[in-house]
């Protein structure tokens, strides 16, 4: 198992993903796939689908992060407390598939210290609403 070396900070030990976030609607048909303008989240706990946006509709939404380098070894676990079923998460181009809330998995092996990605897929019928979304410094072992 790869890990992370990082400082661990013990006010730092959580980083939020609840903002920052980027939305994309697409249609599902091939001959329609065409990506809209992107437009920024203010908070991923206060997106909703646009009701517009009626069958055949998804939205992807998707956020870049880095993480501070530190100089203790931590492992990363992804926290998810609520999100829209069903709902696909990518990180760094890795399909984890349709995941359930609340979502907790160790992402160490998927994350670097620059240029993360995390997407979400979300279809124009999911229901409920994302909540707090971070990841968790854990202290290797």
């Amino acid at each position: 198992m790869r890990r992370v070396i990082l400082t661990l900070m013990l006010n730092n030990a959580e980083i939020s993903l609840d903002s920052g976030w980027l939305c994309d609607y697409y249609e599902h048909e091939p001959s329609l796939y065409e990506f809209m303008d992107s437009h920024p989240i203010p908070s991923l706990t206060a997106w909703r689908f646009d009701a517009r946006m009626v069958e055949g509709w998804s939205a992807y939404l998707q956020r870049r992060f880095d993480l501070p380098l530190q100089d203790v070894c931590v492992n990363y676990t992804l926290h998810i407390d609520a999100l829209p079923a069903p709902t696909t998460l990518y990180l760094n181009g890795r399909d984890f598939g349709v995941i359930d809330a609340p979502f907790s998995a160790d992402v160490t092996d998927f994350i670097a210290l620059d240029d993360n990605r995390i997407a979400f897929r979300v279809p124009c019928d999911a229901v409920g609403g994302f909540g707090r979304a971070r990841l968790i410094a854990v202290p290797c072992p």
